[in-house]
């Protein structure tokens, strides 16, 4: 029978906080942090395989998921390293392993800049470090195509896989209905704040730049790239590896910017094999 998590909720920086909590306390804690305008559900798959190993413990990040939207539209660097900081600190993990993917990936980078003794191992998955054309315009592709309000999950599938071509259907279902939810009138519109899109587009679909800050990593560090990411680019994914000082790089083949829904199975057996060194 597969393990299910537990629903879990924190009152941090004035805002309920949702987590999934998969339980075994006594067992090195790992926490993995969700991508832009996704949750923490879309890592139950790998969260199920490593929760026999590890206490997984899952964050919806401000804004999205079943967590609470900020009165004023914070989704800044800052506000996310804000709640990441109290969140660590609440839960008291120690000797932890910080896994993010795309967002995700860019607020544990910084988190573990600013505090790399909390820090025993990182994992950056598909997370650009900084700005370029490709990324921006790889990101404005997203943010168009994704609806904001759609007539049935197929729909949403539909979109999801021309813009991830390797996304099962069953995936790509169970992250539509996590991802969405359901109106009075039948369509289906996001759980994620919409303003972070409008904030994306306003600005550009720039992020803040995290390059001066990679030197500060201490820890063992795994940079994960899908082979045919749109994203990170191989050149920048491996210009990281050659600024954190303790850095390897590994890419997941038939994979795009998900290689953890992508190719499931590939992104287990680096991680392992990662975690195992």
């Amino acid at each position: 029978m597969q393990k299910k998590p537990q629903d879990r909720y924190l009152h941090i920086n004035g805002l309920q906080l949702h987590y999934l909590d998969w339980g075994d306390s006594g067992s090195q804690p790992m926490l993995l942090l969700h991508g832009f305008m996704s949750c923490a559900h879309a890592w139950d798959d790998f969260a199920s395989n490593f929760s026999t190993r590890y206490r997984i413990v899952v964050l919806d990040q401000r804004g999205h998921g079943e967590s609470q939207w900020p009165g004023d539209p914070a989704y800044t660097l800052d506000d996310h390293f804000s709640d990441i900081a109290c969140f660590v600190d609440t839960l008291n993990l120690k000797n932890l392993i910080m896994v993010g993917h795309s967002m995700g990936g860019r607020n544990a980078l910084f988190y573990t800049s600013c505090i790399p003794l909390n820090i025993e191992r990182l994992i950056l998955v598909d997370a650009r470090p900084g700005n370029n054309p490709m990324a921006c315009d790889a990101l404005r592709l997203l943010l168009d195509n994704l609806p904001q309000k759609a007539r049935s999950l197929n729909e949403v599938v539909d979109v999801a896989q021309s813009v991830y071509p390797y996304l099962s259907n069953e995936i790509c279902l169970q992250m539509a209905g996590y991802g969405f939810k359901e109106m009075s009138d039948g369509s289906f519109v996001p759980r994620d704040d919409i303003r972070m899109r409008q904030q994306s587009q306003q600005n550009g679909y720039i992020v803040e730049d995290l390059w001066p800050f990679m030197e500060n990593i201490t820890c063992p560090t795994l940079v994960v790239r899908g082979q045919e990411s749109p994203f990170l680019s191989r050149e920048d994914a491996l210009k990281m590896c050659r600024i954190i000082p303790d850095a390897k790089y590994r890419e997941i083949p038939q994979a795009t910017h998900m290689p953890v829904q992508e190719n499931p199975e590939a992104f287990r057996m680096v991680v392992s094999d990662f975690l195992k060194q």
